[in-house]
């Protein structure tokens, strides 16, 4: 499908489409299921190089449960 098949899309204003695109991903049936989104992947992939660059940089699992202001599971 493409938005080209969807009537009327073009008329739609910007809120309308972020509207329908909220729509169409709380009617997903298995997110578990689907590949974590690029961004996330490369974030984690920067994230790990400056760990292996500097792990002195690292928090414990102790200042990591502190500063994240939650309750540890």
């Amino acid at each position: 499908m493409n938005v080209k098949d969807i009537p009327n899309f073009e008329q739609l204003t910007d809120l309308e489409r972020l509207e329908l695109a909220d729509q169409l991903a709380a009617s997903v049936r298995n997110p578990g299921s689907l590949p974590p989104p690029v961004a996330h992947r490369l974030e984690l992939e920067r994230r790990w190089a400056d760990y292996e660059r500097d792990p002195s940089g690292a928090l414990s699992q102790e200042q990591f449960w502190a500063e994240a202001h939650v309750p540890k599971p």
